[in-house]
């Protein structure tokens, strides 16, 4: 292991450790995860007998939906944290540290990923089992891991993008809020969205949202919307364009502080 990536390896060891020791927080997203796919569950299974016309199986949404809210769920709140960091002035001297700002923050949260995701990931699998007697084809299951995983990092990134916001802004929740809700309609967060209008899924196209949610959990469905070429296109491309955000986001922030005086 160089000494750079070393480095990073050591923030992360240490957010594992602290995520560790926070089960409350684990246990409390697990609790809530069972709640929503049982709550759901019920809802769909009683559209469906009550004849209401749907092109996909209920079962088949719940898988779907365990998929959408693993991803959701297993990312951590970077962005408040960062947010703390910047009002209390904690980040001046965290500057001076022979790191990189940005990439400690990634460290550490994906740190936080590797703790939470392996728990929720199962979490989903044992509850949508539960509530459907039902376990999609191993493939699929062995596509979704994979791009589940990558989509979080992705995720995680634009957490620490929306908390570097907070150089110029004074609180970053309302543009936190108004991307959960830009995920939950034009990522498919509760419904694929195939059964959205055509305005809304062509809007969806050029956002990075259907990537990070609808698309890995679009193979629980038997006509899933994406292909695994394409969605690693998505996921590479717009990991591209969050990483340059990153980068400028981060510099002018930088610059501003240097000609402010701090």
């Amino acid at each position: 292991m160089t000494p750079v990536v070393a480095k990073y390896a050591a923030f992360s060891r240490v957010a594992i450790a602290r995520a560790c020791r926070e089960r409350g927080e684990v246990y409390g997203r697990i609790a809530f995860f069972a709640i929503i796919l049982g709550v759901f569950s019920s809802l769909w299974r009683a559209a469906a007998e009550a004849g209401l016309p749907s092109a996909i199986e209920p079962r088949a949404l719940v898988w779907y939906l365990a998929v959408t809210e693993w991803i959701v769920l297993s990312t951590p709140q970077v962005h408040l944290d960062i947010q703390e960091a910047i009002r209390g002035g904690d980040v001046v001297y965290r500057l001076g540290r022979p790191v990189s700002y940005v990439a400690a923050e990634l460290a550490s949260t994906f740190g936080v990923l590797a703790v939470r995701l392996p728990l929720l990931g199962l979490t989903a699998f044992l509850c949508a089992y539960a509530f459907t007697g039902w376990i999609p084809p191993a493939l699929a299951l062995a596509i979704v891991v994979p791009f589940g995983v990558a989509a979080a990092a992705l995720l995680a990134a634009l957490h620490v993008w929306i908390g570097l916001l907070a150089f110029w802004l004074h609180d970053v929740s309302p543009v936190y809020w108004v991307s959960q809700k830009l995920m939950f309609i034009l990522g498919g967060l509760m419904l694929p969205l195939e059964v959205y209008p055509d305005v809304v899924q062509r809007i969806a196209a050029l956002t990075p949202f259907p990537a990070l949610l609808g698309g890995p959990a679009s193979f629980m469905l038997a006509r899933g919307g994406a292909t695994p070429a394409a969605l690693a296109r998505d996921l590479a491309i717009w990991g591209g364009v969050t990483a340059v955000a990153l980068c400028w986001t981060f510099r002018r922030a930088a610059t501003d502080m240097t000609v402010n005086g701090g």
